[in-house]
């Protein structure tokens, strides 16, 4: 490689002013619908780090690293050629990489007093990309340098994290001591404050933007109160309802979201594209694509429904269930579903040799795979799907079940964080089921969801068998429009549980 062929993906070395020219760049400007992360405020740019930033495909990242680069060009006062970015891709193995970077670190003087940033977009598709990285920190070459890597895997965060212990940088500067960050599809109250300015000036009146003020009035419902902020958020039930029913069909991904909004449709590429770029990722750590396409279709089937792995290998080639445990935990690491096990509660730890609930992470996830795995048409077939008033229901118990593993990691940060400690579902001796059960410190949070227009006492039954068991004195039952307040439990519309979390 030589610095022309790095000019390639670098042109704002030669004029500042080419970034306006990236096709990131433009496509961001262009599209109706303009999302800025909060997590990128979450970066600290001005010390020594390696960073990662990991999400599903065609959630933004390599958008968000462009603005960024435009951000550092316009408006800090530092050398634009003291910023490289480089894709991935084409990247063969560590030893390729080192060489990469030494060249670019050689021909721009470093280390020296003047800081760089180095953006090293899908370095996943390197293999043992660590090895690489590893080599360059003890060379020192990474000194006063901020360097941050994306990929669409979580495996490689517990990769980096045991093969580059020690070696992150500054860590210790870091307010939240996480380098490793995390871009999922925006969440239901990032998507309605970025869809709608009223939407974002009600957040903003009642402080819902703040993780704290949130933190606030979960406890207060932990003690069986209602917040007043929830009655006022009722006088825009309408416009939030709205909302949701798009963000079912959208989900939280940018490109989908902005398919939609201009043209009142999702074409087909956009649904390819991620289809493509995700199962091209789950082969390459080891998948076969028939198995894929069946493990999905049973998971399409159960989605947030009891299930055991022996009962998907009966029904699939895979043969066994430990062959099917693999699939799942590839398609958990690929940002693709999440898995939730039983609560025991006597030691407050997931029971795993019982059935299992799967939920996938987002909407457009969900509506982009079972048009693959059923081979149908995806946009059609999702305003059909969401026809069904059961369909919308086990969809928005996903996106319940998410948004709730998301709150949690907000409440308990960790590097060590792991939702199948944190949130389950139980099961009573009189198999009455709790969809969710959220553990929050000490005590419990029994969530049932019921999208459904009333609400009656059978529907409390869970929760009633729960709170009788000790640990917890009330639950929440989510709603889709309802307001109240019970004995054993409080009830509220779903819009305001996901702008809440």
């Amino acid at each position: 490689m030589s610095i022309p062929k790095l000019v390639a993906q670098n042109s704002f070395w030669k004029d500042p002013e080419l970034i306006e020219e990236d096709k990131y760049i433009q496509n961001w400007e262009a599209s109706p619908f303009k999302w800025w992360p909060r997590l990128i405020e979450t970066i600290d740019w001005n010390i020594d780090l390696l960073y990662t930033l990991r999400g599903p495909r065609q959630v933004g990242k390599t958008t968000l690293l462009k603005l960024k680069i435009r951000d550092l060009i316009k408006r800090e006062v530092i050398d634009a050629r003291r910023i490289f970015y480089w894709s991935c891709d084409l990247v063969e193995n560590p030893e390729k990489l080192v060489s990469l970077i030494t060249e670019y670190m050689d021909w721009i003087g470093s280390p020296s007093k003047e800081r760089v940033y180095i953006f090293l977009d899908e370095i996943s598709s390197v293999r043992d990309w660590q090895r690489g990285v590893k080599f360059l920190y003890d060379s020192g070459k990474l000194r006063n340098c901020t360097l941050i890597m994306t990929g669409s895997h979580s495996i490689d965060i517990r990769k980096a994290s045991e093969s580059l212990a020690g070696r992150r940088g500054q860590v210790d500067r870091l307010a939240d001591k996480l380098p490793d960050k995390i871009l999922l599809p925006m969440k239901f109250s990032e998507y309605a404050e970025t869809r709608s300015k009223e939407i974002y000036e009600v957040l903003r009146k009642f402080f819902l933007l703040m993780p704290q003020r949130r933190k606030l009035l979960l406890e207060q419902l932990l003690q069986g109160n209602m917040p007043n902020e929830f009655k006022e958020l009722l006088l825009y039930s309408k416009e939030l309802e709205l909302l949701l029913q798009e963000y079912l069909i959208t989900g939280g991904v940018p490109k989908a979201i902005s398919k939609y909004v201009s043209h009142g449709s999702i074409t087909e590429d956009v649904y390819n594209d991620y289809t493509n770029l995700v199962i091209r990722d789950i082969l390459r750590w080891g998948g076969r694509e028939a198995y894929l396409r069946q493990v999905l279709h049973q998971v399409i089937k159960t989605v947030a429904s009891q299930v055991s792995w022996a009962e998907f290998a009966k029904e699939t080639d895979l043969g066994s269930h430990n062959t099917v445990a693999v699939y799942m935990d590839i398609l958990k690491d690929a940002f693709v579903v999440s898995i939730m096990y039983c609560l025991d509660k006597n030691s407050g730890r997931p029971l795993y040799r019982k059935n299992k609930k799967v939920h996938f992470l987002d909407p457009f996830i969900f509506h982009s795979l079972r048009a693959w795995a059923l081979g149908i048409e995806p946009f059609s077939s999702t305003l059909e799907f969401l026809k069904e008033a059961e369909n919308r229901s086990k969809l928005i118990e996903c996106v319940v079940g998410n948004h709730l593993i998301r709150f949690l990691f907000n409440l308990f940060p960790s590097p060590r964080f792991e939702y199948n400690n944190k949130i389950f579902y139980w099961e009573s001796e009189k198999k009455r089921e709790v969809d969710f059960v959220a553990k929050i410190n000490t005590e419990y949070l029994p969530i049932e969801v019921k999208y459904q227009p009333s609400i009656q006492t059978s529907n409390a039954y869970g929760i009633i068998d729960f709170t009788k068991s000790g640990q917890s004195h009330h639950g929440l039952i989510i709603s889709k429009d309802n307001l109240e307040v019970k004995r054993s439990y409080v009830t509220i519309p779903c819009y305001i549980f996901l702008l809440l979390a």
